[in-house]
């Protein structure tokens, strides 16, 4: 559950906060400082299984990194906080080699959704990686072992057998399926 207070924080600024306790983490939406609660072992099994499939893809098609509960820069100055994400290098490369908040939205992200996580919020998300530029958002449903797949142009549901490919990463496919495996 997040809990939310209107603020004057800027993205920089969420990084020197301390830590909320037990894991959780800050996002920041419309000014509000939300606390992100913490997830429990299926989900972070899942987001184990995701972001090894992209590590092993990127490991033979070289055009980005991908990243994990990193912090990014959304438009009109929110952040935001995937499960998992996916830069390219072009966006990559002007970065200065430090320790700042990503100025930027990322390519792909990817989120991992509870039965406790509150619809609204979920889209209301889903709209800010959209209008920030994230040219598409996987929302991955344990319960439910589907994965929508949510663009500018439109919504996809993809369910077992069936084939996630995306022109963001040319050449990737995953059986739906082999995000559930245990």
């Amino acid at each position: 559950m997040s809990m939310g207070t209107k603020t004057a924080l800027t993205p920089d600024d969420l990084l020197l906060l301390p830590e909320p306790e037990n894991g959780k983490h800050y996002e920041l939406s419309e000014g509000e400082l939300i606390v992100v609660g913490n997830p429990g072992w299926r989900h972070e099994s899942i987001k184990s299984t995701i972001l090894t499939l992209l590590i092993v893809y990127l490991q033979t098609h070289r055009i980005g990194r991908a990243f994990s509960e990193s912090q990014f820069t959304m438009a009109g100055g929110g952040a935001r906080i995937p499960d998992v994400a996916f830069v390219s290098h072009g966006k990559l490369a002007p970065l200065p080699d430090e320790d700042i908040a990503i100025p930027f939205a990322p390519d792909l992200a990817i989120e991992i959704i509870s039965n406790s996580e509150i619809a609204a919020r979920a889209e209301k998300k889903v709209r800010e990686y959209l209008a920030s530029g994230v040219q598409e958002v996987w929302q991955v449903y344990p319960a439910d072992r589907f994965v929508r797949v949510r663009t500018a142009e439109g919504i996809r549901d993809l369910a077992d057998d069936q084939l996630l490919e995306t022109p963001v990463l040319p050449g990737f496919q995953v059986k739906v399926q082999a995000f559930f495996a245990r």
